[in-house]
């Protein structure tokens, strides 16, 4: 009973789905139709994704591919441009959170080994920007689009068409932002690419491979789920330990509350009668990020968010990921380093994220609306 309860407690944001969950059972009974409200496709992609991505990371190759790029500079400011557009690029392909894991550490130590950590703040924040801008583009970069994707059935050239604005002026935002903001000064960068093992890379690209397929709706999910499965089994089984689970019930949780909201007709009415716009239904969707984290934020309001509006809502919660520090639960990786690192650097770091999240924001939002 500890362990169960150390492991509820330990994640709170799914220690919070949960109570909302329980607390909604009171209004509308445990009963068969429960099952109808879990999206069985999304935990799919979701955990094949995670157990393809936790075998590429450990074979050191997003290192590999860093490493490779910023040895050719020796100024601080393109070293960075390299470093933030890496984390840019990568997150298209991967999550933001597994991007900011591997890239994050990363900086740090390049900056460490310059002796250039007065830049480390600005480098990292532009990083965490640049994963949940570059996250943005694709289906498979955020929990949320795979999520949303799945739900609202989207073509995968109208997904594109909805969040390229986003992801292109993101992109110029952060490649203008590192112009001005880290100065050109020489640096001695003296790295070695750390060995990586190209058969693992080969096998775990399969993985991900099989993985990209189920989303694109070229091969069945429970035949990805399956073929994943086996192969975890035979070449990986450490890597089950890898899944964040939290995170897969976390999307459990709020599948039961948000399907229980939806059964209460009152709310229903109410909240679609509000959400009756393309602009309240985007202004909504980042506002509540805010607050609750977008991933949240997307399974609660499309359960009250008519399809004619899902581009509304992708674009919200998209956007939504910056501002404060929960509205992407990747930004928490990037913050729980800089706490690791140095706390009295904390104000400085969330006052200049704050800013220039803010300024993104707002430019994103113009950009969109122009459109």
């Amino acid at each position: 009973m500890k362990r169960i309860l150390s492991f509820i407690i330990k994640d709170k944001v799914f220690f919070i789905a949960l109570i909302f969950a329980a607390i909604s059972m009171f209004f509308i009974p445990p009963s068969v139709a429960y099952l109808g409200y879990i999206n069985t496709k999304v935990l799919i992609v979701m955990f094949t994704l995670m157990i393809s991505v936790a075998g590429m990371y450990e074979t050191h190759f997003f290192d590999f591919i860093a490493t490779k790029l910023v040895i050719r500079f020796v100024s601080i400011k393109w070293i960075a441009l390299v470093i933030i557009l890496v984390t840019f690029f990568l997150g298209m392909f991967l999550t933001n959170d597994a991007v900011l894991l591997t890239l994050v550490p990363f900086t740090i130590f390049v900056t460490k080994h310059t002796k250039q950590e007065k830049y480390s703040l600005i480098i990292i924040i532009l990083q965490t920007i640049a994963a949940n801008m570059g996250s943005a583009l694709t289906p498979m970069g955020d929990p949320q689009n795979i999520y949303l994707y799945a739900f609202y059935d989207i073509p995968f050239d109208e997904f594109l068409l909805a969040t390229l604005p986003i992801t292109l002026t993101g992109l110029v935002l952060l490649i203008l932002t590192t112009l001005f903001r880290i100065p050109h000064k020489e640096c001695e960068l003296n790295l070695v690419a750390p060995s990586v093992r190209w058969d693992r890379v080969i096998l775990y690209s399969l993985f991900l491979v099989n993985a990209l397929l189920s989303i694109l709706r070229i091969v069945n999910v429970w035949i990805t789920l399956g073929a994943t499965i086996i192969l975890a089994l035979i070449y990986g089984r450490h890597l089950f330990k890898r899944i964040d689970y939290h995170l897969l019930l976390t999307f459990t949780a709020f599948f039961i509350f948000t399907g229980n909201l939806s059964q209460m007709q009152f709310l229903e009415t109410l909240t679609r009668e509000f959400l009756s716009s393309q602009t309240s239904v985007y202004f909504t969707g980042l506002v509540t990020s805010q607050f609750i984290s977008n991933v949240p934020a997307a399974v609660l309001l499309s359960t009250f968010t008519d399809r004619m509006y899902w581009q509304a809502l992708l674009q919200g919660v998209n956007v939504g990921s910056m501002g404060t520090i929960i509205g992407s639960l990747a930004s928490l990786i990037s913050f729980k380093y800089i706490l690791k690192e140095d706390r009295s650097h904390l104000k400085t770091y969330l006052l200049n994220y704050t800013v220039l999240s803010i300024i993104y924001i707002t430019m994103i939002t113009l950009i969109l609306f122009i459109i």
